[in-house]
């Protein structure tokens, strides 16, 4: 059926693939090589467990698996052309990268600070429903109790409840310069907010009026910012993960990328006038 019928999944989505990897080439290339050296490392990493509980260096090695599958996801949505959920799930891929380099970077009390954050956002979200007029018409009596008996519990053990945001993760990681980028794929993707609308408007057409803009047509630039982009948050996730786990040939490997990253951002970066 064509896309009109069922957009982003209809079979003729495959003719925009072809033609987005083509006007994209360079950075489709550098996400594809990418791809292939982010596999290798997370497939050839080994952090061995200390003890009987999960290290900060064993989250990073998991928190690296699932930046992995955020990158996929954005490439796979780039190259269909629909740029609003690449954006969404590069930044994903950013926070969690923002997680993996703050495991590596704070050693013991990241994990501390993550079971403070966990045991916040469950006592926020129990003494939510505790709190409905409405609870016994979703809560069994069961779990009504036990809510209360795990918010009972944090305040007797005088558990620690902290938030741990995004923006504290990357400056205790060291790259909070990657911050504004988080921001700015909130803003323009991630949230339903008027900038992100904006995205389904074309009010350019003079008296012709107001167009809506939909499916796998996009501005080429639009692309290869987005999936260049999101290469560089995987890459910033894959040097950190390699501090701790030094897979042989990983660091050239990285190297590579990195040279080609910054050629093809000198080549997308307009030319200041003389």
């Amino acid at each position: 059926m064509p896309i009109a019928e069922q957009g982003f999944l209809s079979p003729d989505i495959a003719h925009f693939i072809g033609k987005h990897r083509q006007d994209n080439r360079a950075a489709f290339d550098l996400a594809d090589a990418l791809n292939r050296t982010a596999q290798r490392l997370m497939l050839s990493s080994e952090v061995r467990m200390e003890g009987d509980v999960l290290s900060e260096k064993n989250l990073a090695q998991l928190f690296f698996v699932r930046a992995v599958s955020n990158f996929q996801g954005a490439i796979l949505m780039a190259e269909r052309g629909a740029i609003v959920e690449a954006r969404t799930l590069a930044r994903t891929c950013l926070e969690t990268v923002f997680a993996l380099v703050a495991a590596v970077k704070m050693d013991a009390c990241f994990i501390d600070r993550m079971v403070a954050k966990e045991m916040g956002s469950k006592s926020k979200y129990a003494n939510w429903l505790l709190g409905r007029a409405d609870r016994t018409a979703f809560l069994h009596p069961e779990a009504e109790a036990g809510l209360q008996a795990f918010i009972n519990r944090l305040k007797a053990d005088n558990e620690l409840t902290k938030p741990f945001g995004a923006d504290d993760m990357a400056q205790r990681a060291g790259i909070d310069g990657l911050y504004i980028f988080f921001r700015q794929f909130s803003s323009d993707a991630a949230h339903p907010t008027l900038e992100a609308l904006n995205r389904y408007v074309d009010n350019g057409q003079g008296d012709v009026g107001i167009e809506i803009i939909w499916g796998p047509k996009c501005g080429a630039g639009e692309i290869a910012d987005t999936v260049v982009m999101v290469c560089c948050f995987l890459m910033t996730g894959a040097v950190a993960l390699n501090e701790i786990t030094s897979v042989e040939g990983m660091g050239e490997a990285l190297g590579g990328h990195y040279e080609t990253y910054k050629a093809l951002i000198a080549a997308m970066t307009p030319a200041e006038p003389a």
